[in-house]
């Protein structure tokens, strides 16, 4: 019996490259992408594997604690098969003419970075995989109303959201999603309040 292979779907749409005013208008293609919880995948993970909910949480909050140790007092994570972890350093401005300008006073953490090993990147690379085009929901026709209701359901599952979530959710581009994200927030009634946490603005549901 011939062996059945597994065909892999990729959607993407096609978009315009943010370039400044005056240059040609070139376009690049963006996967369409749904995003998977923490709960599906736990799910998932147990009814496909010996692994049980319980120990898929009890490793999971283990790591939740002991990576970021291990990343502040200075190491890097290597997962054999899978990637690295790292932290992300930054500055506080850009565009240094200096080098003895970048003292620790200017350094800050940006978060945490992850190098896929080349094996596990390959995985994804499958020969297997069709690319079809879907029309997304344009970054012109959103409408604020209706983007205040999917982002309350969203804070009150997820507690707040954030620039990038908006990117996700609606398609849109970060100039786009930056400024919808400002007219959130300061509109005469706003239901978003921003907050900053480290380098990220988070966005927080007036009484969710």
């Amino acid at each position: 019996m011939a062996k059945t292979t597994k065909k892999y779907r990729v959607a993407y749409d096609v978009h315009p490259t943010p370039h400044p005013e005056g240059s040609p208008t070139t376009y690049h293609a963006r996967r369409i992408s749904t995003t998977i919880s923490g709960h599906d995948l736990r799910n998932h993970i147990e009814k496909t594997s010996i692994i049980s909910a319980g120990t898929f949480e009890l490793v999971l909050e283990t790591l939740k604690s002991e990576i970021p140790e291990q990343l502040l007092n200075g190491h890097d994570i290597h997962f054999e098969g899978l990637g690295t972890l790292y932290l992300k350093l930054g500055t506080k401005h850009k565009n240094y003419t200096d080098p003895r300008a970048i003292t620790a006073r200017e350094l800050t953490v940006e978060g945490i970075g992850f190098r896929a090993d080349k094996a596990f990147n390959k995985r994804v690379r499958h020969e297997s995989v069709y690319f079809e085009q879907e029309k997304q929901w344009q970054s012109d026709d959103v409408d604020l109303n209706q983007m205040v209701v999917i982002l309350t359901d969203y804070c009150r599952q997820h507690d707040y959201f954030t620039v990038r979530t908006l990117i996700n959710l609606f398609h849109l581009t970060k100039y786009k999603a930056s400024l919808l994200a400002n007219q959130l927030v300061n509109a005469p009634y706003p239901k978003f309040t921003r907050y900053k946490e480290g380098n990220t603005y988070i966005y927080k549901r007036v009484g969710v």
